[in-house]
C-alpha cells in the first residue's frame, strides 16, 4: 500500500478531547496511521511518500460506520414502501428473498459497497447473506462485519442449529478477505423468530469465541406485545433473563422502551444502533436517544436495508438522529451535532468491537479515512464545521473515501472498480427479480 500523506485545511479527529487540527497533515503507512498533527511539524521528508494528497480546502474525518445494515437489500429498494414492518417482512420481503441467486447477492452488495464510498461509509455490519458479502468484499474491500444469521421459529429453521457447527467455515471464509478487515457476529434475527433454547445457544458460543451479537431488538410495538404475551416480559427484560445482554451486543433500532429497559440496558453496557430514517419510513416509532444517552448507553448509528431506509448515507442518519430528539424532547441542546458526529465514528467502532482500530483519526490506527470538501458551499463559512459537517453534508462534498490506506473512492470515481458494469448488472437482475 506504500505511504501516503494528506495535507488538509482541517483534521476532526474525533478522539477523546476532539481535536480539531488546522493547517494539518496524516501520515499513514501500509494502512496505519503513523502521523497526525500541523503540516509544520511532519516528522518525514516530501521524498519519503508515494502519494501527497494536497487539498488546501479540505476536511478530513474519520470514515463512517454503519452499525446496521441489510447491503443487497437494495435489491428491493422502493418495492414495498408502504407498509409495517411486519406486513412488509411476511407478504413482500421474504417472498421476493426466496428467489434470491447468489449473483442477485453479490451484486446486490456490490452496489451497495458502491454507495457506502460514495457516502463516506468505510466500515459497515451487515446482517444478511454470509457467504456472497464475502465474495463482494474480495473485490471491493471495505471494512465489516459479517454476521451469521439465526432464527428457528420459521419453516426449516432447524437448518439454522447447523450453523454452530460450522463456525469453522465462517471465520475461514472471513479471513479470506486480504487485510484483516472482515470479523465475524452471531445474528439471531428477534425474539419472534428465535426460540429461548437458540439464543441460550448464541450465549454460550458468544462467551467462547467472544464474538458480538447483532440482532434486531424491541423493533415494534408488536414485538413487545409479542413478549408480553408469551414471556410476561418486555424485550429487554426476556433478554436480560437469558444473559444475552453485554457490552458485545449490537442491538438494531432500541425503540420500544420503558425506564426499566433503559436501565438494563445501561447496566449492562448494551450498544444500541439508531437507524432513524428506516424507522420513520416503516413507521416503527423513534428510539429515545436522549433518555439513552443518559443512561450512559453507547448510541452509534445504521441506515438498516436500502429496502426500508431507501438509502445507505450516514449523513442522513445523523442529521435525523439530533432533529427527530430536539423535536420530540423540545430541547434545542441534547443531542447536538459533535454527539451525532460520534455516534457515527467512535460510538460505531466501540459498538463493533473495532475502537482500538477505527473511529477516529490517531496514531496507530487503520487509515480509514473521509476528505470532504472545505469549498462546498454547504460547508462554509467555517463557523462551526462540525455543525456543517452533520446538517448540511451531502455525498456531492465527498472528495475521497478511504479504507485501510486505499482511496478507493477520488472524486467522484471509483479506484481499480468497474462501477458501470456492476451497477448495470446490478440493476438487470433486481428487474428480471421483481419481474420472475
Amino acid at each position: 500500500m506504500g505511504r501516503t500523506l494528506i495535507k488538509a485545511k482541517y483534521i476532526i479527529t474525533c478522539n477523546k478531547t476532539f481535536d480539531i487540527l488546522r493547517k494539518a497533515a496524516i501520515a499513514f503507512e501500509d494502512g496505519i496511521i503513523t502521523y497526525v498533527g500541523t503540516e509544520d511539524k511532519i516528522p518525514f521528508s516530501t521524498s519519503y511518500f508515494d502519494e501527497i494528497l494536497v487539498e488546501e480546502e479540505g476536511i478530513a474525518i474519520p470514515g463512517l460506520i454503519n452499525a446496521h445494515t441489510h447491503a443487497a437489500m437494495n435489491l428491493f429498494r422502493g418495492v414495498c414502501d408502504d407498509l409495517p414492518l411486519k406486513e412488509w417482512l411476511e407478504k413482500k420481503i421474504w417472498p421476493l428473498e426466496s428467489k434470491l441467486e447468489s449473483e442477485d447477492l453479490l451484486y446486490g452488495n456490490l452496489a451497495a459497497f458502491l454507495e457506502m464510498l460514495s457516502t463516506g461509509t468505510t466500515t459497515f455490519a451487515d446482517f444478511y447473506y454470509f457467504n456472497e458479502l464475502i465474495d463482494a468484499l474480495k473485490i471491493i474491500p471495505l471494512r465489516a462485519i459479517a454476521t451469521v444469521a439465526f432464527l428457528d421459529l420459521v419453516p426449516d429453521g432447524e437448518i439454522y442449529w447447523k450453523r454452530f457447527s460450522e463456525l469453522k467455515k465462517y471465520f475461514e471464509l472471513a479471513n479470506s478477505v486480504e487485510g484483516g478487515l472482515v470479523k465475524v457476529a452471531l445474528g439471531p434475527h428477534a425474539i419472534y423468530t428465535c426460540s429461548r433454547q437458540l439464543l441460550e445457544k448464541i450465549v454460550e458460543v458468544s462467551e467462547k469465541y467472544r464474538l458480538p451479537v447483532h440482532m434486531h431488538v424491541s423493533e415494534t410495538v408488536d414485538e413487545i406485545k409479542f413478549a408480553k404475551e408469551k414471556f410476561g416480559k418486555t424485550a429487554i427484560e426476556y433478554l436480560d433473563d437469558i444473559g444475552i445482554l453485554n457490552e458485545r451486543m449490537i442491538a438494531a433500532h432500541c425503540i420500544h422502551l420503558d425506564e426499566n429497559d433503559i436501565r438494563i440496558l445501561g447496566d449492562r453496557r448494551v450498544n444500541c444502533v439508531h437507524c432513524p430514517s428506516s424507522n420513520l419510513k416503516l413507521a416503527d416509532g423513534i428510539m429515545p436517544v436522549s433518555r439513552l444517552l443518559k443512561a450512559n448507553v453507547n448510541v452509534c448509528l445504521g441506515t438498516d436495508g436500502a429496502a426500508s431506509a431507501n438509502s445507505l448515507n450516514i449523513f442522513n442518519e445523523m442529521r435525523n438522529t439530533v432533529l427527530l430528539q430536539r423535536g420530540v424532547n423540545l430541547d434545542p441542546t441534547f443531542p447536538n451535532a459533535r454527539e451525532a458526529l460520534l455516534m457515527a465514528t467512535i460510538d460505531g467502532a466501540k459498538a463493533l468491537g473495532l475502537e482500538e482500530t477505527v473511529g477516529s483519526i490517531e496514531v496507530g490506527k487503520k487509515a480509514d479515512i473521509v476528505l470532504l470538501d472545505g469549498r462546498s458551499p454547504r460547508l462554509l463559512p467555517e463557523h462551526n464545521l462540525v455543525s456543517n459537517i452533520v446538517y448540511s453534508c451531502t455525498p456531492a462534498d465527498i472528495l475521497y473515501t478511504i479504507v485501510n490506506g486505499k482511496a478507493l473512492y477520488r472524486r467522484g470515481k471509483f479506484s481499480n472498480i468497474d462501477a458501470d458494469k456492476i451497477l448495470e448488472i446490478f440493476s438487470g437482475r433486481a428487474l428480471k427479480l421483481l419481474s420472475a
